[in-house]
């Protein structure tokens, strides 16, 4: 497991810093078909904070483990609760969201955003080409 850390985040560079560690993260581990997804979801939110939050402070936490990818986005001022709901019981956004990640959920206090997306990174295929190597030498040498 991986994690990534990114403090103190605010209107100015919300999305450059999150944008530039997602880009990063999708190239490092082979996962370029899912930076759409990714990066979109990312959007969203961005956007929701711009719209809803006069000025924020958020701390964004990356990670990335064989079989996914987990980010949770926690607000130093403010929360998530109206992008959870509205009065009409149907909120865009968070249907989008929806649709983009693989799970969405919210701390009970609305303070803390987590999106997971199942993708296959290229750890698992490093642990699998060396298991295979391992294998090869012990048959090669009984």
């Amino acid at each position: 497991m991986i994690e990534i850390s990114l403090s103190e985040l605010n209107r100015s560079n919300f999305y450059e810093k999150t944008l530039q560690t997602i880009e990063q993260i999708c190239e490092d581990f082979a996962i370029e078909k899912d930076f759409g997804s990714i990066s979109m979801s990312n959007q969203m939110i961005c956007d929701y904070l711009d719209s809803m939050q006069s000025d924020f402070n958020a701390d964004v936490y990356f990670q990335i483990e064989s079989d996914g990818i987990t980010v949770q986005y926690s607000l130093q001022n403010g929360n998530f609760n109206s992008f959870a709901s509205n009065e009409d019981g149907q909120n865009t956004a968070l249907f989008v969201l929806q649709s983009l990640a693989d799970e969405i959920s919210f701390s009970p206090d609305f303070v803390t955003l987590i999106s997971t997306f199942h993708v296959k990174t290229k750890m698992s295929i490093q642990r699998h080409v060396q298991n295979q190597g391992v294998r090869k030498n012990i048959f090669k040498y009984s």
